[in-house]
């Protein structure tokens, strides 16, 4: 999937969504309304409190960085995080996607989130 969304819709040559199914993803769905940086987990058995970071907004279903990261994602790319730390994220301006499909919980461990960094800063490291 996250090949496909970085392909503007289309899979090895095959078109699965439309270009503008995929541009809408990865648009702002909120407008001046900003995610929070951080919110606090309601069940610490199997969450820990979820830190977004700043300047993001949400996308249909993407989690949308609004700038740069260093050495990281750039603005506009997407990420999407499932309950039992699986991650992704897909960069279309650096033609740049990962993922981690750890099934563990809690959700988003300190020691986690600093290993899906490290991951995300080799990655773009070697490109």
């Amino acid at each position: 999937m996250t090949r496909m969304l970085l392909g503007g819709g289309t899979f090895d040559g095959v078109p699965i969504l439309s270009a503008d199914t995929v541009a809408d993803a990865f648009a702002n769905h909120i407008g001046a309304l900003e995610v929070p940086e951080r919110v606090a987990t309601a069940s610490p058995v199997h969450s820990c409190d979820f830190v977004f970071g700043r300047n993001r907004k949400w996308g249909w279903g993407l989690l949308i960085n609004t700038e740069d990261q260093p050495g990281a994602r750039r603005a506009g790319s997407g990420a999407w995080a499932g309950l039992a730390n699986t991650h992704f994220w897909v960069d279309p301006a650096s033609g740049v996607t990962g993922s981690i499909y750890s099934q563990y919980l809690p959700f988003v461990t300190p020691g986690y989130l600093q290993m899906y960094a490290e991951f995300e800063k080799g990655v773009y490291a070697v490109i």
